[in-house]
């Protein structure tokens, strides 16, 4: 162990962070760009638990994941806006309730 540090703080910190972003979604579910957000939100929140994993077992792994993660969540916002740019394009209006 490199570090005297207790982790266990960030755990609950990650554990916190998931479920209300989990909650946010369940309740803002009619909301498309809303929901992308949180989504990143989620995968940002599994970065940072890949993250914590690496630095207390000292193994690369969790960088890797991390990266392949970044790039999922890359790839969803450039959907997300490519779908958003559509929308708008063919009603010519932001709302998506009306």
């Amino acid at each position: 162990m490199l570090y005297n540090f207790d982790f266990s703080f960030f755990f609950y910190f990650i554990f916190l962070f998931f479920t209300i972003n989990i909650l946010l979604i369940v309740v803002s579910i009619d909301h498309f760009i809303i929901v992308l957000v949180f989504l990143d939100l989620l995968l940002i929140t599994n970065i940072l638990l890949f993250t914590v994993y690496t630095l207390l077992t000292q193994n690369p792994v969790g960088y890797s994941y991390a990266l392949v993660i970044l790039r999922v969540a890359a790839a969803d916002t450039a959907v997300g806006l490519g779908l958003f740019i559509l929308y708008f394009k063919s009603t010519g209006n932001v709302s998506i309730e009306e």
